[in-house]
């Protein structure tokens, strides 16, 4: 699965965000006032930004991507037969197709007995989780495995929350963005390290295949400006923070590969370019799309769309690449897009937990729900009786054009 359809999985039940909300920004550093959050600005800055990142940790243990792996690997006969059999050879056979099944399973340890018969993937991983291996409704063996390893999760903290993480286990730092040496990490507080103030929140989570690693979230303090917005204005610009860096993603982050090497390693389509055979390439064009990868493809020539394939909605953060022949001279362009905007919004909600519209004026391309006629840019806006603040940024339609991406988070 990739790592962008992870990112999109269920993350947490709404209570639970609720509570860690009420935890970390309600009680951080006091309330706040309408007119300003004065000094509770590092309180709300942090509690929002924590559970941010938290939930896409949270998502490796509960959500979509994991119990769809714990679903393949329980219903596997094949690894089931081996093990009822205590074939070890047949188990590490299937262990390796499960770990390569593009599901990202990136370690998977299986059991009879108690007794290890297989342990294959990275070293440092964490969020196991396990599960039993049934035949005829007899427990044969048991396994743990997950979806994440420490590398994994400490990237997409950095990239979509901004996030430093320091990962410790029993005191001793495994994996770090700074260098923070045996500096004390409270579970919430600030800290200086190596001059520098950063805001902390930690948490627990599972060490596979035992133990438990103390995660640290280091974050920089927010602008001094920002204790003259209310709290409800700093959180959601944190959110839509998050959300510009997802929408960052789609024009330069870990999505775009699958497009970019596609177009790159493909040898039919410039050859079908550069005998004029539209037909041909309009049949390769549609092959790429339907291979994955791309929201929607389309290849010009002279200024002509010569092919064009995917998604008949809108599409977001549109990319350009020049089709070359062998030699060198230019055969065409291709636009694509990795996002349509509908996905963007659940992706976004899903890192968020709130409405996301987006629109071109007012006319709405994709969101969360309908939302109100007319949206601010920024500041307060009231939907179906829910006083809501606003916080948006400018995006880029597929082919072309400006759209407004607003973030709408409910105002406590």
């Amino acid at each position: 699965m990739s790592e962008r359809a992870r990112i999109a999985t269920s993350l947490l039940a709404a209570a639970a965000i609720a509570a860690i909300v009420a935890l970390l920004v309600i009680g951080a550093i006091g309330p706040g006032t309408a007119a300003g959050c004065g000094s509770a600005t590092d309180g709300a800055y942090l509690g929002t930004a924590f559970t941010a990142a938290h939930l896409i940790n949270l998502g490796e243990s509960d959500g979509n991507a994991v119990k769809n792996a714990v679903r393949t690997i329980e219903g596997d006969r094949t690894l089931i037969d081996a093990v009822a059999a205590d074939d070890v050879a047949s188990v590490r056979a299937e262990v390796l197709a499960l770990v390569y099944n593009h599901e990202h399973i990136v370690r998977l340890r299986v059991l009879r007995d108690g007794a290890l018969l297989d342990d294959f993937g990275g070293p440092l991983v964490l969020a196991p989780v396990r599960g039993s291996l049934r035949l005829g409704g007899r427990v044969v063996g048991s396994f743990v495995m997950s979806i994440q390893d420490d590398a994994g999760y400490r990237k997409l903290a950095q990239r979509l929350v901004g996030a430093d993480v320091v990962m410790r286990y029993r005191g001793r730092t495994v994996m770090s963005d700074i260098a923070a040496g045996s500096v004390s990490l409270p579970a919430r507080g600030a800290v200086v390290i190596h001059g520098v103030r950063y805001l902390v929140a930690s948490f627990s989570d599972g060490r596979f295949p035992s133990g438990t690693l103390r995660i640290s979230l280091l974050f920089h303090r927010p602008p001094a400006a920002l204790v003259h917005s209310s709290c409800a204005q700093v959180r959601v610009d944190v959110l839509a923070d998050v959300a510009r860096r997802a929408y960052d993603e789609l024009r330069s982050g870990p999505p775009v590969v699958p497009a970019e090497t596609t177009l790159a390693l493909d040898q039919a389509l410039p050859q079908e370019l550069e005998a004029a055979d539209y037909p041909g390439a309009a049949r390769i064009v549609s092959g790429m799309v339907a291979g994955g990868g791309f929201a929607r493809l389309r290849v010009l020539v002279g200024g002509r769309v010569i092919a064009d394939a995917g998604t008949s909605g809108p599409a977001l953060a549109p990319l350009h690449r020049v089709i070359r022949d062998a030699a060198g001279g230019v055969l065409a362009l291709a636009e694509f897009s990795v996002q349509s905007a509908q996905s963007f919004t659940v992706l976004v909600r899903a890192l968020t937990r709130v409405p996301v519209l987006v629109r071109t004026g007012h006319r709405q391309l994709a969101g969360s729900f309908a939302g109100p006629v007319d949206v601010p840019a920024s500041g307060p806006v009231s939907y179906r009786g829910i006083r809501y603040e606003v916080a948006s940024f400018a995006g880029t339609a597929f082919p072309s054009g400006t759209v407004r991406i607003y973030v709408l988070a409910p105002a406590a």
